[in-house]
Parts: C-alpha cells; sequence; structure tokens
C-alpha cells in the first residue's frame, strides 16, 4: 500500500492513478516539434526544460501549444513506452488531454500556483486520478 500525504484537490478529465518524479514547467509545451517522439525528450529549442526526459515522470505544465499533431505525439509517445506517468495542467486542454485520454494517461486540472508552492521539483508525487487527488509521497506502509 503507497503511503501519501494530502495536498491537493483537482479536477479529473483522464481518470488513473500515477507516482512519480515530479516535472514542473511554468512554460507551455509544444508536443509536435517540441518533444522527440521516440525518446520523450524535450528539444523545444530555448524551453527551460530542453534536454529533459518526460518518461516516467508527472508532467505538471500550464498548457500545450502548437498543433493538435501534439495529441498523437503523447499517444506514439505511449506506444513507445517514454511517456509521462501523468499529467497536471493549470487549465484544460484539449491537445493534451485528447493524447492523454488514448494513451490512457491520468490527467487532472490543478491551480498551478498551488503546485509551484506545494511541492518541488523533482519531488515524488502520488497523482490520484481516480479520487481526484494530489500527494506527496512518505513511503510504504
Amino acid at each position: 500500500m503507497v503511503v501519501g500525504s494530502m495536498i491537493l484537490k483537482v479536477k479529473v478529465v483522464n481518470t488513473g492513478f500515477a507516482k512519480g518524479s515530479l516535472l514542473i514547467s511554468q512554460q507551455p509545451i509544444s508536443f509536435f516539434g517540441g518533444v522527440d517522439p521516440a525518446t520523450g525528450v524535450i528539444v523545444e529549442k530555448n524551453h527551460p526544460l530542453e534536454g529533459v526526459n518526460l518518461c516516467r515522470r508527472i508532467l505538471a505544465v500550464p498548457s500545450s501549444k502548437g498543433s493538435t499533431v501534439g495529441s498523437y505525439v503523447i499517444y506514439s509517445l505511449s506506444k513507445r513506452g517514454v511517456a509521462p506517468s501523468g499529467i497536471i495542467l493549470g487549465q484544460e486542454d484539449s491537445i493534451i488531454s485528447a493524447g492523454a485520454i488514448l494513451a490512457g494517461i491520468p490527467v487532472v486540472i490543478a491551480d498551478m500556483r498551488r503546485i509551484l508552492s506545494s511541492f518541488k521539483n523533482g519531488e515524488t508525487i502520488i497523482l490520484d486520478a481516480k479520487r481526484g487527488r494530489i500527494l506527496r509521497f512518505t513511503g510504504k506502509a
């Protein structure tokens, strides 16, 4: 059984459960052209997370930007086993949501200011998109 402390209630977009290292982006990400679909590495030039891998991370991002093809990139990342394990959005986003639904990735909407004030980049969190909450991981019972 996974144990965590309750931190934040969130709106569920796609149900599921994920545990992983939090990757916070304060800038939108373009999945089409901005993320390498073969590796999951952010390749968008001058993005603060350029060179960082999304694989098995829980990505917190305000929104996406760019083409609707980004949905298929997210699906492709999942099929290759290099997708984020969960996604936290700062606002509703049809591009990320559609891709995550196709890929079976849990997605929630949360206040990005609360994410930034409650969590640290790289911290292990639990994204419980079944019950609509984010928890700080504290270990196994």
